[in-house]
């Protein structure tokens, strides 16, 4: 009994102890993400043996946490099967059909895939030139430049935590209709309370004629070294991919300049992710969760509002996939259906 007890045991205590010190060396590396941005950190460590299980720890909202099961959890991560799947940069120029295409096809045209993981390859090519999409095929800005991004009834929902006081609020703010300035109607609940406000930011991010900036919400566009005023003047750093929900975000990582205060930012929104404030000196530290909102499904919505790929071309797929027609012939293929509207990405 004992012997077949310790068989088991042993090698998953083991595991456990890898576990642990791949968690430690994503730790070490994981202040260059934010330094270097994805793509020339992905460069840098490509060939590192743990990058994969990094970028699934990273990935993970878990990453971001301070609770004291942290480890426990970004363990059980790692115990569970790693796809792996190469990094996407849907901004890259190349020549040649990315593997990662393929793959994605391969399992679209056998049911593994919704439409909009193969539409997403489809984008890829029409953005590297490789399709020559027909006018409004490609991406467009949902957001104006320099601007809040936000429309009327849209929400936001926070869990804020705070050590100090070992509460948790949970924060809603709705937005008005956008102009000069923007309603917004807050309602803050606790165990203990529940609180409702009404206040205006204007075009800038100001509260109400003050000098404090709102938080949860940015000006679009975020790029990298971008400086954003906020509950404390921030910069971009990197970017990063954050699971909400069912999504994964395109997101900006900000730190203030005593690097005590984070944001993880939206890319596309300005919709800030999550945020984290830690002094060091004081023992303090709050953090800010974004549970719900409504703005990121009415823009999956708009992204895919149309869609149409007829079920007869996963044959022509298959016969790519399988290298039955060549990649120049696909290329074809899906630029005759384009044109002709007969397939809508």
């Amino acid at each position: 009994m004992f012997a077949v007890i310790l068989s088991v045991a042993v090698p998953f205590a083991f595991a456990e102890s890898d576990h642990a010190k791949t968690i430690t060396e994503c730790e070490a590396i994981y202040p260059e993400l934010e330094t270097l941005g994805k793509a020339k950190f992905l460069q840098r460590y490509a060939h590192h043996p743990d990058i994969r299980s990094c970028l699934t720890l990273y990935n993970d909202i878990t990453w971001f946490s301070e609770g004291s099961d942290r480890t426990d959890r970004l363990i059980a991560l790692l115990g569970e099967p790693i796809v792996k799947k190469p990094v996407r940069d849907r901004f890259e120029q190349t020549s040649n059909i990315p593997s990662w295409i393929k793959d994605d096809a391969t399992r679209w045209q056998q049911g593994k895939e919704r439409d909009n993981i193969f539409s997403y390859g489809i984008r890829f090519l029409i953005n590297s030139k490789m399709i020559d999409a027909p006018i409004g095929l490609s991406d467009q800005p949902r957001c104006m430049s320099d601007q809040i991004c936000v429309s009327k009834n849209h929400y936001i929902k926070y869990s804020i935590k705070d050590t100090t006081s070992q509460d948790v609020t949970n924060l809603t703010h709705t937005f008005g209709t956008p102009g000069n300035t923007i309603a917004i109607s807050s309602t803050e609940i606790t165990k203990k309370d529940k609180r409702q406000d009404n206040f205006h930011i204007d075009s800038d991010g100001l509260i109400d004629h003050t000098k404090q900036y709102y938080s949860f919400v940015h000006k679009t566009s975020i790029k990298i070294g971008t400086t954003i005023d906020s509950k404390y003047p921030i910069t971009t750093t990197g970017e990063v991919i954050f699971p909400f929900k069912n999504q994964q975000r395109d997101a900006m990582i900000a730190w203030d300049k005593t690097k005590q205060y984070q944001e993880v930012i939206d890319k596309n929104t300005g919709i800030v992710l999550f945020a984290k404030y830690n002094d060091r000196i004081k023992k303090t530290e709050w953090s800010a969760e974004l549970t719900d909102t409504n703005a990121f499904s009415e823009e999956i919505q708009i992204q895919y509002n149309g869609m149409r790929i007829p079920s007869w071309f996963k044959n022509p797929v298959k016969w790519w996939t399988e290298g039955r027609i060549s990649d120049s012939e696909y290329i074809s293929s899906i630029n005759y259906l384009l044109k002709n509207n007969i397939m809508q990405i």
